[in-house]
Formats: structure tokens, C-alpha cells, sequence
């Protein structure tokens, strides 16, 4: 098979690259900032290529990164596990328990309460998250070393929102990759929610994932889709059907309701002509943001990270497998849960239309996005 799509990564090649210099805290913030204008600190090269569906998986390097001094105990540490939403988390999240047999965590305690309805923080000395995934399943352990994985979806990942409510800069990506909703008791016998946050210093190591970018954009429509059932929005339900005809119309009325918007912003100038005919543009515009500012994230904590392709659970599944436990210093003790591969919905997009995806990319991405998403366009 194929050679598999992840790497270890200390830092992101972004700041080590000779082309781009070392940056400074300071410059990182401005380059994330002005990334939507194709700024990036002196400019990107030309990244564009043919677009066709991908066959083939790019030889990635492996960086074996070195330990923190204090990380060579044996106490737990948390992993990040990055995603830009309906990239793999849940499956991911589940492997790791079942072949481990141990729980896996999350930022998002409210998702996943104790049976007395509160969320359960990992680490006594941070109430406010991470929180165990599966509080109440009898079948799994809580380990006590190693990498804990994390569920985090960071910021900017809103999917009918103006660009206030999506642009980032990199510390306003980090505060949302600390922090999720979680119950706790109201001091009264009752519940409440509050939102926690806990410290970045907690964060050692981190898995990002990576889903084609076209897959990913048409399964975070379908979440709309079930979000509009389960709320009893039936006329919409119907109007915006499982179907090409329904995503299509899903994103043309997107793009009417923000039009002025993204008109408006600067960080469209340089891509709005590119992007306006392309369904679900401020979609593809976010994905991008998205994973700059994730590379970005790790590259800032200085910590090493496991860059895993979505595809990869189908070319690669053992070998991603074993690598995913190894870099996480867990055992691998159960057979693994069924992988069944998403489809694919490159044909709800015309051949212009992902010609003009590739040029957003072209402008928008970073070097270290670009080579880990090239080839979903040739």
C-alpha cells in the first residue's frame, strides 16, 4: 500500500523552513492574522495544481521528537486530539478506547455526563476540563500514564456565521482549544453549565487530523441537515435534502445571507472572486483557516504533533494504528472497532468549481497546510 499520511512533528516545518525563517510570537500572530489576504510574512509561493480526485499518498517525513524533561515520568499527560469537525474524531476516540480498553477525554464534559448528571474532570486539580469521555462505561478503565487523547474542535468552526464569528488569530484559536462547556452543581441540589478553560502548560503532545477537504465540507452539511430534523424544522429539512440538489441549496442560500458580509471583509479580497460561485465557500475558507491556525497552535506550544489522514484508517489501517498507541505510550490490548470509510462527494462539485477551491487554497494556505492537503487536488 500507499506510504501512510501522518508525521511527528516538534515543530511545524512553517517556522523551521529556510524559505520562511524563524518567526517570532509576535510575527506568528500577524502572518495568522493576515493570512486571509494572502499576506503570510513576505508571501506564499504558487501552490496551484491540476485538480483531480486523489490517488496517491505523498511520502511524508517522520520527526521523532524528544521528550520534555518532565515529561519522562509516568504521570498522565494530555494529547490533544485537533479536528475540524466530521474529520474522524468519534472513530478516532473510540479505536484508542477499545484497543486500549481505556477512556479517552474531552473538552466538551456537557456531551458526556456522569449518572449523576455532572461531567467528570480527569485531573483533580483542574475542575474546569478535561473531562472523560465515558464516565459511566463499566467496560473500559481510566489510565493513570501516557497520553490522554483529547477531543478538541478549537475555534472558528461555526458553519452559518458572519466572519466576525469565525476569523481567528492563533491565541484566540488556542483560548478555544482549552476550553469547552461542562455540568456542575449549582450549590442548591441543582445543575448548571458553565463554560471551563483549562491551562495550555497541561497540553504535551497532539494528534490533528485531516479529512479531504470536499468530504469534509458535504459531512458537516449533513450534521446541519440532522441538526434541522431533530429541532422539527420540516420544510427545511426537505429543501435542503441528503442530496447534491439539497446541499447545493443549502449553500446558495449561505452565500445570499452573507454575501454583503464576506464583500465587506477584508480577509475575502483576495479569494472572493475565486471562492463566490464555489457551494459552501465560507466552509472551505474556515477548513483553511482552520488548519493554518492548528499547525500554527502546535508549532506555539512547542509540543509534537501526529498529523493523521482520515483516508489513512483505509490504506494504512494496522500501521496507523500501531503508530497512533505508540505515540500516545499506549498498549495495544483488543481487537479494533470496524472501520467504515465515508463517502466520498467530489461529484457535488463541478470540475471549475474545484479548480477555484484549489486557487483559494493556493492563497490561503500555509506551506505546512499546503503539503498536507496537495493531494486532495491532483
Amino acid at each position: 500500500g500507499s506510504s501512510p499520511k501522518y508525521s511527528y512533528m516538534p515543530l511545524s516545518p512553517v517556522a523551521r523552513s529556510p524559505k520562511h525563517g524563524v518567526l517570532s510570537r509576535a510575527n506568528l500572530s500577524l502572518m495568522i492574522l493576515l493570512f486571509g489576504v494572502g499576506v503570510l510574512l513576505g508571501g506564499m509561493s504558487n501552490h496551484l495544481r491540476l485538480p483531480k480526485a486523489p490517488e496517491s499518498v505523498p511520502k511524508i517525513n517522520r520527526f521523532h521528537p524528544s521528550l520534555r524533561k518532565d515529561d519522562a515520568d509516568d504521570s498522565l499527560k494530555v494529547a490533544f486530539l485537533m479536528s475540524f469537525p466530521n474529520s474522524g474524531t468519534s472513530y478516532t476516540s473510540r479505536l484508542v478506547r477499545t484497543v486500549t480498553g481505556h477512556n479517552t477525554a474531552s473538552n466538551y464534559g456537557l456531551e458526556t455526563p456522569g449518572e449523576d448528571g455532572k461531567s467528570a474532570p480527569v485531573f483533580d486539580f483542574s475542575p474546569e476540563g478535561p473531562f472523560w469521555s465515558q464516565p459511566t462505561d463499566a467496560r473500559i478503565t481510566r489510565p493513570t500514564k501516557g497520553y490522554l487523547l483529547t477531543k478538541t474542535h478549537c475555534g472558528g468552526r461555526c458553519d452559518k456565521c458572519s466572519t466576525d464569528k469565525y476569523i481567528e488569530t492563533h491565541q484566540t484559536f488556542l483560548q478555544r482549544c482549552l476550553e469547552g462547556e461542562y455540568t456542575t452543581g449549582d450549590g442548591s441540589g441543582g445543575l448548571q453549565v458553565l463554560r471551563g478553560h483549562y491551562d495550555k502548560s497541561m497540553v504535551r503532545k497532539a494528534v490533528h487530523l485531516i479529512r479531504d477537504p470536499f468530504d469534509n465540507i458535504v459531512s458537516r452539511f449533513h450534521l446541519a441537515h440532522n441538526r434541522l430534523k431533530k429541532r422539527g424544522h420540516n420544510k427545511s429539512v426537505e429543501k435542503y435534502s441528503k442530496s447534491r440538489e439539497g446541499f447545493r441549496a443549502f449553500c446558495s442560500d449561505l452565500a445570499e445571507t452573507y454575501r454583503s458580509d464576506e464583500e465587506e471583509s477584508r480577509f475575502y479580497a483576495d479569494v472572493l472572486d475565486d471562492a463566490k460561485e464555489v457551494p459552501c465557500h465560507a466552509d472551505f475558507f474556515r477548513y483553511v483557516q482552520w488548519h493554518n491556525l492548528a499547525f500554527a497552535t502546535t508549532w506555539d506550544l512547542g509540543i509534537p504533533a501526529m498529523i493523521l489522514h482520515y483516508e489513512n484508517y483505509t490504506t494504512n489501517f494496522m500501521e496507523t494504528k500501531h503508530l497512533l498507541l505508540e505515540f500516545l505510550d499506549q498498549e495495544d490490548n483488543n481487537p479494533p472497532p470496524e472501520f467504515i470509510m465515508g463517502k466520498t462527494y467530489r461529484d457535488y462539485f463541478t470540475e471549475d468549481e474545484v479548480h477555484a477551491v484549489n486557487r483559494m487554497f493556493s492563497k490561503l494556505a500555509l506551506e505546512t497546510t499546503w503539503n498536507h492537503t496537495k493531494h486532495y487536488f491532483y
